[in-house]
């Protein structure tokens, strides 16, 4: 119960800085990977509640605690993971790190919030340069809105440096695939929410509050082609329109096959993306889970602070209608009907009846013998 409560209020809290996410990409983590698993190549999407209870306890890692109260049992894991690998008040030991063991001491710190002392450990591992020390120090740089720099810095890991062809904590295709991510979608991802970002810098009240009106889920399918220009995916059908369960074959050739495995692959680096999560919501729909795409609808709308969008709104109402419409499963009968018991007693009576006669013409048989 406490998870819940903590992720509500930490969701509520971060409502208001939605236009800069906090995640992380690709971090080095080996002690804790947060990967999704990958089986002959392919990524295979976690089960909805195995993937709900790993997301809060990466959000529940960023709730700090109000003044007289404890760190909640997830942040203390990371804390105490912090404190070892650091050395506590030792900083010759954090001097001694390797650039990887760095790398793996920051995402901690990020995982916490501690961002200043994430870019203070990066910042002295610069030289030479090391894969996981710039994306990790990209994320730290997103984290503080700073999405031009979070690009550059990603694209300095791609060109100036090569992704391990060994990782620990990861299987050869789980470090295959987040390599494809590192290329393909991280960069594109921090693109979008720059975009973000600008749209809403300088406007008015009113046009803040009538862009939030008619946004939509983050566009993060399909990528963008140069040659091939394509909108975002829109989760309708081939009328048009709305309905779970039911997505356009246009709409649906944007999709790569590992969306879903993508979409939560991303949120388990940037737990807090309300937009990502909405996304993942649609996805659900649109492969007809209904049942998981109304939990994020909800946590969406309520602990997110996303009830004022539109679209949003349409699209909870048209879950939970279908929902609704669902052939409501028949009442298991009881183990023994009641047309059964009437039978039973019947059959009970009958041989009852049969004995009794039987009974009676015996003895009148011995009252009156025959010769």
């Amino acid at each position: 119960m406490y998870r819940v409560v903590i992720v509500a209020g930490l969701l509520a809290a971060v409502a208001v800085l939605q236009s800069v996410s906090k995640g992380w990409a690709s971090l080095y983590s080996p002690q804790e990977p947060m990967a999704i698993p990958v089986e002959d190549g392919k990524p295979v999407p976690l089960p909805f509640e195995e993937f709900k209870r790993r997301l809060t306890i990466l959000r529940n890692a960023l709730v700090e605690p109000l003044s007289g109260e404890k760190d909640n049992p997830d942040r203390q894991a990371f804390l105490q993971r912090i404190a070892e690998a650091s050395g506590g008040k030792d900083a010759k030991k954090t001097k001694r790190l390797t650039a990887e063991e760095t790398a793996a001491l920051a995402t901690d710190l990020i995982r916490v919030g501690q961002l200043d002392q994430a870019l203070d450990n990066l910042s002295a591992k610069m030289r030479p340069a090391n894969y996981w020390v710039l994306t990790t120090l990209g994320h730290v740089h997103a984290a503080r809105g700073d999405w031009a720099q979070a690009i550059e810095l990603q694209m300095a890991a791609r060109l100036d440096t090569e992704m391990p062809e060994m990782v620990k904590g990861l299987t050869k295709g789980q470090r295959d695939w987040w390599e494809k991510l590192d290329r393909d979608y991280l960069p594109h991802y921090y693109q979008i929410n720059k975009q973000y970002l600008e749209s809403r810098r300088g406007i008015s009240q009113t046009e803040l509050e009538e862009a939030n009106r008619i946004e939509e889920p983050l566009p993060l399918f399909p990528l963008p082609v140069r040659s091939n220009f394509q909108n975002p995916v829109r989760f309708v059908n081939d009328a048009g329109e709305y309905q779970p369960g039911n997505l356009a074959s246009a709409e649906r050739a944007k999709l790569p096959p590992d969306a879903l495995a993508i979409v939560q692959q991303l949120l388990l680096w940037f737990p807090l993306d309300v937009r990502l999560y909405w996304l993942l919501g649609e996805l659900y729909a649109a492969n007809g889970d209904l049942d998981s795409a109304a939990v994020i609808f909800d946590e969406c709308t309520w602990s997110g602070k996303y009830g004022n969008r539109q679209v949003l709104r349409d699209h909870r109402q048209a879950i939970r209608a279908a929902i609704e419409a669902r052939p409501k499963p028949k009442p298991p009968e009881p183990p023994i009907s009641m047309r059964t018991i009437l039978i039973y007693f019947g059959v009970i009576g009958l041989i009852g009846v049969i004995a009794l006669i039987r009974s009676l013409t015996r003895r009148s048989r011995l009252a009156n013998p025959t010769t």
